[in-house]
């Protein structure tokens, strides 16, 4: 094995090493959500973890060629330059839509909420 491989297989290593289940349910999601994104665009996106493209097409090809080993992440597939959950069926994927539609608009209320206190305490202290 040539030395640049060495060196890129063992960026590769620290960049996946102690990647719990969370992380990968979450790289499940993201990736039916956003099907299609090419892997810059999917590094660009996810906020979970700091990928780098050649971890994460190894951890692609690594759960694709594993399937059982996983437990029902992926498998992924590269298809037109972007990348495919092709698990999925489209009723899962409405569905995951539409409960991550919902706990972003909750999100969003308990964030609007908050700023109103805030303006309510500003308003009643500091006027």
């Amino acid at each position: 094995m040539k030395k640049d491989e060495l060196i890129k297989n063992k960026n590769i290593s620290k960049n996946l090493e102690n990647m719990k289940m969370d992380i990968l349910e979450k790289l499940d999601l993201h990736v039916t959500i956003n099907g299609g994104l090419s892997t810059k665009e999917l590094i660009n996106t996810i906020d979970f973890h700091k990928f780098t493209e050649d971890s994460l097409e190894f951890l692609f090809k690594q759960i694709s060629d594993n399937k059982c080993t996983f437990h029902g992440i992926g498998p992924f597939l590269k298809r037109d330059g972007g990348w495919h959950n092709i698990r999925e069926r489209k009723l899962d994927v409405i569905k995951k839509l539409t409960e991550e539609n919902m706990r972003l608009k909750k999100e969003n209320l308990d964030l609007k909420d908050l700023l109103e206190h805030r303006e309510e305490f500003i308003k009643d202290h500091c006027a």
